[in-house]
């Protein structure tokens, strides 16, 4: 058997959720809907998985990658037109040369795919529809299905999951080229030339992700199935709907709580299970999150804030004393499951995006790194004011120079993405020539004209560890998908680029090493970086001085005359 998923984003049904992202990307407790896909089809065996993609494909390629670490192929057919589900399968009619199995990647579809082949294969036809009793509200097309299983006028109406098994015989039916709906025309098609289509009714969870009610009872259904396997004797109640393989990304830490990697959670919080918190999150003083809820990973709730029932996706920040109950929560909506209805959010104090211009890193840790560069400040003071006295006086009143650099992506005012800009403070070493002043050279060999950057610190434009700032022209150079991974952290005085570089490294080395710094980061990795950097700073300064004196030593030795 081979296997295709549609995941082409040819219509959005999910909005506001899709405006942004598209379908095989929404999150289910902080994971692609896609990845449960995925993952039916590795437990069965099934190692070489196509992708069809067409809208907003480069971000599902981005984050599925190869797929090994499903243990499987993915490989990925992009169209350059809208040819609708069909059409999708015409396109890479030259890949199918065996029975298949249709599954749309925006959907939770978890069927017993080893049960449904077997129907399939029972009955010899050439199309089995993977359908589903139909659910209250579900905006779905509905196929009547008779006694003996085959799709016809009379019969017992059931909802069309949007999977199929076809043998690739079907695919004669459909016009190079042209957009062509499987329900629409495969399907007729298939009928007017005597092959039946039969219909197998599956019994495991299906959501077709077709509003956001749906979406929001799609959270809860993950969150409890985890419960009922990692803690079966935990009495939560919750939906009676389960899925067979709930695989939740963060770590299992008391019956019910689920909480990523470096997380800062007060310890003041009141946590009511079940409770799903992703990676990276910042939970203030005094906050309450009831049963249910699940919140997205980089997402910040301020003190005192309340959040019971709701799903809070990804990078949002939510407020101080802002009660959220039975909500989803984007960074810039919130929506009503039940209603349907969805209010825009414009007071950033309420409501925003993580790591835009005011909120900047969580409050504990911009706390601290202002604390410790400011106590930096008071132990160097001494240095600082005798270098700020005499580069005043070499540079005739202008000790300070200001370099434009930038930093962590962030959301612009117009709502439009960038990356933070700022000027990186330094002593001045060089005359408007580019000579070096009288202690300009000296300043330099020593990096001490980079003292003043502690004030960036303190103005939160640059974090003690982060990445390397970057100028504005060699920004413009990442073009590259992975390269903007390094975005995501805020630059930094110090940090890997400065321990496993050099200032003579080019541009790709600072970036690789960004960009790893970035995808492994922890707390406890950042205060190794900042404690070992003094033992760094000697050990560059010895090299660097090494490295003169034998190039001197060299050239010395290259003009004494022969004898």
């Amino acid at each position: 058997m081979q296997a295709i998923i549609l995941a082409t984003h040819e219509v959005r049904t999910l909005l506001p959720l899709t405006d942004t992202m598209p379908g095989a990307l929404l999150p289910i407790v902080d994971r692609p809907v896609m990845a449960m896909t995925v993952e039916i089809l590795a437990r069965i065996g099934q190692k070489r998985i196509l992708v069809s993609l067409y809208n907003q494909g480069g971000s599902i390629a981005s984050y599925f990658g190869s797929g090994k670490r499903w243990g499987v192929d993915l490989e990925y057919v992009a169209q350059r037109e809208s040819w609708g589900s069909a059409g999708s399968l015409r396109w890479v009619a030259g890949l199918l040369d065996e029975t298949f199995l249709v599954l749309p990647g925006d959907q939770v579809v978890d069927v017993d795919v080893e049960a449904a082949l077997a129907f399939h294969r029972a009955h010899g036809g050439l199309a089995t529809v993977i359908m589903h009793p139909a659910l209250p509200g579900a905006h779905v097309p509905h196929l009547a299905l008779t006694p003996d299983n085959q799709v016809g006028a009379h019969g017992t109406p059931y909802a069309v999951t949007g999977a199929f098994i076809f043998e690739p015989q079907v695919l004669q039916q459909i016009a190079p080229r042209t957009q062509a709906d499987i329900l629409a025309d495969l399907l007729p098609a298939l009928a007017t030339c005597n092959h039946p289509v039969y219909g197998f009714v599956m019994q495991g969870y299906w959501n077709p992700l077709d509003s956001l009610a749906a979406f929001h009872a799609a959270q809860q259904v993950v969150l409890y199935s985890a419960v009922q396997e990692k803690a079966p004797d935990l009495a939560l109640g919750g939906p009676s709907e389960r899925v067979r393989y709930p695989a939740l990304s963060s770590r299992h830490i008391v019956p019910g709580v689920w909480v990523g990697p470096n997380h800062s959670i007060h310890p003041s919080v009141k946590i009511a299970a079940p409770v799903y918190i992703g990676d990276n999150c910042y939970i203030g003083r005094e906050v309450e999150i009831g049963a249910g809820t699940v919140i997205g990973s980089n997402v910040v709730i301020d003190d005192e804030a309340t959040v019971s029932g709701s799903t809070i996706l990804r990078e949002t920040y939510v407020g101080q004393l802002v009660k959220v109950e039975g909500r989803i929560v984007t960074p810039a909506t919130i929506s009503d499951p039940e209603s349907g209805e969805t209010t825009q959010v414009v007071d950033p104090f309420l409501l925003s995006r993580v790591g835009t211009r005011h909120e900047g890193p969580n409050r504990l840790a911009l706390n601290l790194t202002r604390g410790v560069a400011g106590a930096l400040l008071v132990v160097l003071g001494p240095l600082f004011l005798i270098l700020f006295f005499l580069t005043t006086i070499v540079t005739l009143g202008r000790p300070i120079v200001r370099h434009m650099r930038v930093g962590q992506r962030i959301t612009n005012p117009d709502g439009s993405p960038g990356l933070y800009e700022f000027s990186l403070l330094n002593f001045r070493t060089r005359r408007r020539n580019g000579r070096y002043t009288l202690l300009g050279g000296w300043m330099e060999r020593w990096e001490l004209q980079r003292l003043p950057e502690l004030i960036n610190v303190l103005r939160g434009d640059l974090a003690l560890v982060g990445v390397k700032p970057l100028t504005p022209d060699q920004a413009k150079l990442l073009t590259e998908e992975w390269h903007q991974k390094r975005h995501d952290t805020q630059a930094g005085i110090t940090g890997l680029w400065y321990q496993q570089t050099d200032p003579s490294s080019d541009l790709d080395t600072i970036i690789i090493a960004d960009v790893y710094y970035t995808a492994t980061r922890t707390w406890h990795s950042d205060v190794l970086l900042f404690l070992r950097t003094p033992a760094i700073w000697v050990r560059r300064n010895i090299h660097r001085h090494t490295s003169k004196a034998m190039i001197h030593a060299d050239h010395g030795r290259s003009m004494e005359p022969l004898s």
